[in-house]
C-alpha cells in the first residue's frame, strides 16, 4: 500500500493575536508525518494558497529541481545542501531542511516529487502563532515571527 500524503495548510496571525490579517502557506507531509517540503512564499489569503498549490500539483512534471550547496555558515553547518523546485522561473516548493550529503538532498526531491502529484489537500486549517521557516511580510519586530526562508529570487 503506497504512503498517503497530503498537503497541510497552516495559518498564522502576523501578530500572534486573534485578530489582524492572516498569512497561509503549505506544507507536503507523508504518512508518518513527516515534512516533505512546503512553501517558499507566505500567501495573503486562502485562495492565494490553494492556487498555488494547484498550479505546483498540475505542472509538477515541469518543475525543475535545484539542488545547492551553502558556502556560508548555517543552521546546518558549512556545506550543507538544500533543494528547490522551480516554475517558470520562480521558486515552487522548497526542502525542509538541509543535508550533508548531496545525494540525501537529491533523494528528498525525488521523494517530493513523487508525492507532491497525488497529495490530497487536508480539509482543515492548522492554526500556529509562529510558521517555522518564513518571514512574514510586515512582521516587523513581531518576537516569535523570525522565520526561513528560500527562493530563486
Amino acid at each position: 500500500m503506497p504512503a498517503q500524503t497530503a498537503v497541510g495548510l497552516r495559518r498564522a496571525r502576523r501578530d500572534g493575536s486573534d485578530s489582524g490579517p492572516d498569512a497561509v502557506t503549505w506544507r507536503l507531509v507523508g504518512a508518518n508525518n513527516h515534512e516533505l517540503g512546503r512553501s517558499p512564499d507566505v500567501h495573503g489569503t486562502l485562495d492565494d494558497c490553494c492556487a498555488a498549490v494547484e498550479r505546483l500539483q498540475g505542472r509538477i512534471e515541469e518543475a525543475a529541481p535545484l539542488v545547492t550547496m551553502s558556502t556560508g555558515t548555517t543552521a546546518g553547518g558549512t556545506g550543507a545542501w538544500t533543494w528547490q523546485l522551480a516554475l517558470d522561473g520562480d521558486c515552487a516548493a522548497v526542502s525542509t531542511r538541509t543535508f550533508r550529503r548531496q545525494r540525501e538532498c537529491r533523494h528528498s526531491c525525488q521523494l517530493f516529487l513523487a508525492a507532491a502529484a497525488g497529495a490530497q489537500v487536508a480539509s482543515a486549517i492548522t492554526y500556529t502563532r509562529r510558521l517555522r521557516g518564513l518571514r512574514l511580510p510586515g512582521a516587523g519586530d513581531a518576537p516569535g515571527l523570525a522565520l526561513r526562508g528560500g527562493g530563486l529570487r
